[in-house]
């Protein structure tokens, strides 16, 4: 059943930077969108969830969604956002990133039949052939409109120039769009702020070969408003993934803890599903008294269950209450082992030398360091269920040594 008024809520959120005209109309008459992922790493990052949290809230509203796994696009490489051309990658790595990627985007949105599609672009990009290619997709581009994009430009300024393959992404992206709305009925495309242009050319395409109506939408990036930096990276420039073991859930729920009061409402508002009324209450809250971070801890608990599922998320809040507000002698074996993952850890045979564990963890750089923190009292040292070691310097720098 289709509700109206997703558009609405869209920009109520700040979700929309821009769109083409009529589509809130469309939406409100049941829309099929999509988004394309290029599996060109081994796990999606958190930036990747804009673009899955825009598919989840439209189906909530009883719209249709499909996302392109780019198995043929991820060959060539999109440079957007990108200074210089993005390694090639072998065609094995693709696809058993393709693999790690279903699975992820599994957990947000439910594909099956009558539900949402999950769709790879090699199946039809694999079977081009190029002068067939060029006669019925290539004679409707303008090669001064695909010059004029931003992506375009800015890399012809750069000493490492534009490839021809990375010149001709956009016309991929475009021949995705033709394919999907004459197979599947997808009429709206849905990209960060950076893929406009792009998208754009979709639609004209559609326009042109079809004269069918399409649409596109397009979503803010997030930057710091202070910093200006892009959202997505520990300030050590690390990045935050949504695989496990790449970034662990408790650092998952950690980084949007510390997120900047600069920053929380924005992100509160994009990520969250819960209500106007209810975010808004949440926002009166935490203007009152932002040292609590309830604003950041509703934000961490919500997505990391997301992510990770709600049995985890639940592990991450308790513990980091623990750490950082109430003591550590509520840790059980159970946390010590979610925990572990996370902090620098290290097995250990035999008697703890405190300043040789203190280098080894990585919380002191000498062991003369070592020696005048402990002397200062600037470290304490528990052992816990007769097996862990728990090791903190200062407030918030912890250590754990597993004893064998």
């Amino acid at each position: 059943m289709i509700k109206k008024g997703f558009v609405k809520e869209l920009k109520w959120r700040g979700l929309v930077y821009d769109m083409t005209p009529g589509l809130d109309s469309a939406f409100d008459k049941g829309s099929t969108l999509y988004i394309g992922i290029d599996p060109t790493g081994d796990s999606l990052h958190i930036g990747h969830l804009m673009g899955l949290v825009m598919l989840k809230r439209a189906v909530q509203y009883g719209n249709k969604a499909i996302v392109i796994v780019g198995g043929g696009t991820s060959l060539i490489g999109d440079p957007s956002g990108k200074d210089k051309e993005r390694p090639v990658v072998e065609s094995s790595v693709i696809e058993k990133n393709k693999k790690n990627l279903k699975k992820q985007v599994s957990r947000f949105i439910e594909f099956g039949d009558g539900k949402a599609k999950m769709i790879d672009n090699v199946d039809w990009l694999g079977k081009v052939k190029l002068i067939d290619f060029l006669r019925e997709i290539g004679k409707h581009m303008s090669v001064s409109e695909m010059m004029s994009k931003d992506s375009v430009k800015e890399r012809l300024g750069r000493a490492q120039g534009l490839s021809y393959a990375e010149f001709t992404y956009q016309l991929l992206q475009a021949f995705d769009f033709l394919e999907l709305f004459g197979q599947y009925g997808c009429n709206v495309q849905v990209g960060g702020s950076d893929q406009w242009g792009n998208i754009l050319q979709g639609v004209e395409l559609i326009r042109k070969k079809t004269s069918g109506k399409a649409h596109g939408l397009s979503f803010p990036l997030i930057t710091d408003p202070k910093t200006g930096k892009k959202f997505g990276k520990t300030a050590a420039g690390a990045a935050i993934w949504l695989d496990k073991e790449k970034t662990h859930p408790f650092d998952f729920y950690q980084f949007l803890v510390n997120v900047s009061d600069d920053l929380a409402p924005t992100l509160m508002r994009f990520f969250s599903f819960q209500t106007k009324q209810k975010i808004e209450e949440i926002e009166k809250k935490w203007n009152k008294n932002k040292g609590k971070r309830l604003m950041q801890r509703e934000l961490a608990f919500e997505l990391t269950s997301l992510v990770h599922g709600e049995k985890m998320a639940k592990q991450a809040e308790k513990i980091a209450e623990i750490l950082f507000n109430k003591g550590v002698m509520e840790l059980t074996v159970s946390d010590f082992n979610f925990i572990k993952e996370s902090l620098p850890n290290f097995k250990l045979k035999g008697k703890l030398d405190l300043v040789d564990a203190l280098l080894k963890l990585g919380l002191t750089s000498s062991k003369g360091e070592g020696r005048r923190l402990i002397k200062q009292k600037g470290v304490s040292c528990e052992m816990f269920h007769k097996r862990f070691f728990l090791i903190r310097k200062g407030k918030k720098d912890y250590g754990i040594v597993d004893v064998l």
